[in-house]
């Protein structure tokens, strides 16, 4: 795959006009996406060392590029440095400022450290920004961070607003109706529950025991082992099985 790359790279002479240099900055754009093309795939093979080598070749050829500096930062988490990760994601974004991409990366990476509240900055920031597409995922990861942070009502309101903008994002409802049962919301966890099967999305082991914890919160108990008797024929291994199994529910 290496000998493919002096490819990217040509010079092209026009006589009487600057663009033999706009070309040869088109082509090392190419070359530094190549470059983190390959970086990835060494990551996902655990060549770390290649990776690093791609990178950094990568932001020689074009210093601003987001994606490599993003690649960057996951293979410092990879290798354990988490303070030159920061640092990378850091830089990142001082190029660019208005990344809600690059944003949404390093609230999660921040909540990882458990650095609650700047992660939850860094996911307000995202949300903010035009034209960014991915709000759903940002307002889920800001659900998971809060209630990971011990705060559920914010937590609540993040994965609602998640399934706004994306309503067939199964595993927001999830995590919304298990925080909805966790505070005593049965009425609420059910409307959540049958509004996930209304989109028809896929009954799974979580699904399946919500379905059972809500029927035990209404005394249930037929529907109660209905569903765990679903669970275990569906879902023999899931630890949501073997607790059914052993009455821990």
């Amino acid at each position: 795959m290496l000998a493919l790359l002096p490819g990217c790279v040509t010079e092209t002479t026009y006589i009487g006009n600057n663009t033999s240099r706009a070309a040869q900055s088109v082509d090392a754009v190419a070359a530094a996406k190549t470059r983190v093309e390959l970086a990835v795939g060494y990551m996902k093979k655990g060549d770390l060392s290649q990776a690093r080598f791609n990178l950094d070749k990568a932001l020689s050829l074009d210093p601003h590029n987001a994606d490599a500096y993003l690649t960057l930062a996951y293979y410092y988490q990879k290798v354990g440095d988490i303070k030159s990760a920061d640092a990378t994601y850091r830089k990142l974004l001082s190029l660019h400022s208005s990344d809600a991409n690059a944003m949404n990366n390093y609230g999660v990476f921040l909540c990882k450290q458990k650095r609650y509240d700047d992660a939850e900055r860094q996911f307000l920031k995202a949300v903010t920004q035009p034209d960014y597409v991915d709000m759903d995922d940002t307002y889920e990861n800001a659900g998971y961070c809060a209630s990971v942070a011990g705060n559920k009502d914010k937590a609540l309101q993040y994965y609602d607003q998640a399934v706004r903008y994306n309503p067939r994002k199964g595993r927001a409802w999830l995590a919304k109706t298990s925080l909805e049962l966790d505070a005593n919301r049965r009425e609420a966890a059910g409307v959540s529950l049958s509004r996930y099967a209304q989109l028809g999305l896929p009954e799974t082991a979580e699904s399946l025991w919500l379905r059972l914890r809500l029927a035990q919160e209404l005394g249930e108990l037929a529907q109660l082992h209905k569903f765990g008797g679903e669970l275990v024929r569906r879902f023999p291994d899931s630890a949501q099985a073997k607790r059914y199994i052993n009455n821990d529910y």
